[in-house]
């Protein structure tokens, strides 16, 4: 009997090797592949690349639309996050005309507060916002800063009434006075701390005794 020599693996007409089964039967044909250009792979649009991680967006179409409604505003400085989604600043005396604009207007329509934190810069305090909408996939991050001898940014409750909840955090935590709120009180910590503790500042010292350290016998 004649010995045939091994085959090579079979390859589809682009040169990429077919699946086979082990009776030499195809498994999988092989997918044809898009029409170059028309290819947009799900990860990319997730993950930016590096090179435009942290960089500005200057043409992204929502720092754009802000610009062209409130000329008078810089939104700087505008970053992108990972993933390049916009973040902008926005001055705290316009942040409530702002929010409104980002939830009202037809071609933002940024109508879900999803997250709120604030955070301590030692010399100056920051409220962060996230910003999602039903309907589409588009994300903004908003900041705004204020000074830790006047902490106060107006609330954004009458916007997005889920940010009651975060803003009552923010003023437990980091002592960041929302103006407007319609409950502002304590949420975390015991109602008789003093008006002057806010246990995520750096600058917070923890005055209570300390405690003996108990040892489980063995």
């Amino acid at each position: 009997m004649a010995e045939h020599p091994e085959a090579a693996p079979a390859q589809a007409g682009d040169g990429r090797p077919l699946h086979t089964h082990q009776d030499d039967k195809p498994l999988l044909e092989a997918l044809p592949l898009p029409a170059e250009g028309t290819f947009v792979d799900p990860k990319a649009k997730k993950k930016a690349p590096a090179g435009e991680a942290g960089a500005e967006p200057g043409v992204d179409p929502v720092v754009a639309r802000l610009r062209e409604a409130f000329p008078d505003v810089s939104f700087d400085p505008v970053a992108a996050t990972a993933d390049g989604c916009p973040i902008v600043t926005v001055p705290a005396e316009r942040w409530l005309e702002v929010a409104r604009f980002l939830r009202d207007d037809p071609q933002l329509g940024f109508d879900y507060l999803s997250d709120l934190c604030g955070v301590d810069y030692k010399d100056a305090l920051q409220v962060v916002y996230q910003l999602r909408g039903v309907g589409h996939d588009r994300r903004l991050t908003v900041k705004v800063n204020v000074s830790k001898e006047q902490p106060e940014v107006p609330s954004v409750v009458e916007v997005w009434p889920g940010a009651g909840w975060h803003e009552r955090e923010a003023f437990d935590m980091f002592g960041v006075r929302f103006s407007g709120h319609p409950d502002l009180r304590r949420i975390l910590m015991p109602p008789w701390t003093p008006d002057d503790v806010f246990p995520l500042r750096k600058d917070f010292v923890d005055r209570r005794p300390k405690r003996e350290r108990k040892v489980r016998p063995r």
